[in-house]
C-alpha cells in the first residue's frame, strides 16, 4: 500500500485542529470574562498562548483579558495586560498585516481602548483623548478607525455638534439607528426603535438609520450592488415596522459615529448638539428618558 498521501493529510488535519483551537479560545476567554471568572479566563488564555506561541489568536485573548480586567475594576491587572498585548501586537505587527488578520486588528484596537480606559478612569482623561487622536492617525483599517473614535466619542461627544447630519434633519431632533445587514443585536434593538418612533414621531423626532457596507454578504465577498441588494432585503424582511425610515448607506457617519458595534443610537437635538451617544443597545425607558428631556416633556 502506498503510503504517501498519509503525511498531507496528517498536515491538514493539524492545521484545521490548530485553527478550530484558535477561534474556539477567544470564545472561552470572552464566556469566561462574562461570568466574571477573570482566573480561569487568565488559565485558558494562557495555557493557549504556551502550546501556541505568541500568535494573533494568543494576543487577542490576552487583550480581551485586558478589556475584561478593565470592566471588573482591576485596572493594576488591566495594565498588565494591555502592556503584554501591545508588545505582542507590536511584534506580531512586523510580519503580518492587521487587514490580513482579524485577530491582531482586534487585539490592536483592544489595546488601544483599555489603555485610553486606563487613563481616563485615572484622571488623565485629556492624555486619553491625545493617545486616541494618535492612534486614528495611524492607522487607515475601519476596525481600528472605528473603534478608536468610539471611544473618542465616549470621551467628548455628548454636548458637542454632531460630526455629520442626515439630509433633511436640520433644524430637528433626530434619533440615529446605526446598524448592519449582520447584526442580530440590532434585530433586537429594533422593536424598542419602533416604539419610540411610534410615541414620539407625533411630537415632531425623526428616525434616521443609516447602515454601511463591509464588502461581504454572509461569508462571501460581496460587490456593492449584491451588497446594496442584501441590505434592502435585510431591512424589509427585519425592520417591516420602520417601514418609511431613511436607511442610507453612509460610511462617512458610521466612521465618524465610531460605529465598531452595532447598532450605536445617536441622539441629536434640533440645534445639532449631540444628547445621546451610545455604542451599544439601550432599554426603551433609558432612550425614551433622554428624549423627554431633549423634547421637555413632563
Amino acid at each position: 500500500m502506498n503510503s504517501k498521501p498519509i503525511l498531507p493529510i496528517l498536515c491538514i488535519l493539524a492545521a484545521f485542529l490548530s485553527s478550530a483551537l484558535s477561534a474556539q479560545v477567544v470564545s472561552e476567554v470572552r464566556g469566561k470574562l462574562a461570568s466574571g471568572d477573570l482566573a480561569s479566563a487568565d488559565a485558558i488564555a494562557d495555557e493557549f498562548c504556551r502550546t501556541s506561541g505568541p500568535t494573533a489568536d494568543c494576543a487577542n485573548a490576552v487583550a480581551w483579558l485586558a478589556r475584561g480586567a478593565f470592566m471588573m475594576g482591576n485596572h493594576m491587572q488591566a495594565r498588565l495586560y494591555v502592556d503584554r498585548a501591545r508588545q505582542m501586537t507590536s511584534d506580531l505587527a512586523k510580519k503580518l498585516r492587521p487587514e490580513d488578520d482579524y485577530d491582531l486588528a482586534m487585539a490592536i484596537g483592544a489595546v488601544i481602548e483599555v489603555d485610553a480606559n486606563l487613563l481616563a478612569a485615572e484622571g488623565n482623561t485629556a492624555k486619553a483623548i491625545t493617545l486616541l487622536q494618535s492612534e486614528l492617525n495611524r492607522w487607515k483599517l475601519w476596525d481600528i478607525q472605528a473603534r478608536i473614535q468610539k471611544d473618542l466619542n465616549l470621551l467628548r461627544l455628548t454636548g458637542k455638534p454632531a460630526p455629520v447630519l442626515e439630509p433633511g434633519t436640520a433644524g430637528k431632533p433626530v434619533l440615529l439607528f446605526l446598524w448592519g445587514h449582520w447584526c442580530s443585536d440590532c434585530t433586537g434593538e429594533a422593536p424598542v426603535i419602533v416604539r419610540i418612533r411610534q410615541k414620539y414621531a407625533p411630537k415632531g423626532l425623526l428616525v434616521v438609520a443609516p447602515t454601511r457596507r463591509r464588502g461581504t454578504v454572509g461569508d462571501k465577498t460581496a460587490a456593492p450592488s449584491e451588497e446594496d441588494a442584501e441590505i434592502e432585503r435585510v431591512w424589509k424582511a427585519s425592520y417591516s415596522r420602520l417601514a418609511g425610515v431613511p436607511h442610507p448607506v453612509d460610511q462617512a457617519a458610521m466612521l465618524a459615529y465610531g460605529v465598531s458595534s452595532t447598532p450605536t443610537l445617536v441622539l441629536i437635538d434640533p440645534q445639532g448638539i449631540v444628547r445621546l451617544y451610545s455604542p451599544y443597545r439601550l432599554s426603551e425607558s433609558a432612550l425614551a428618558s433622554k428624549i423627554d428631556d431633549l423634547l421637555h416633556l413632563p
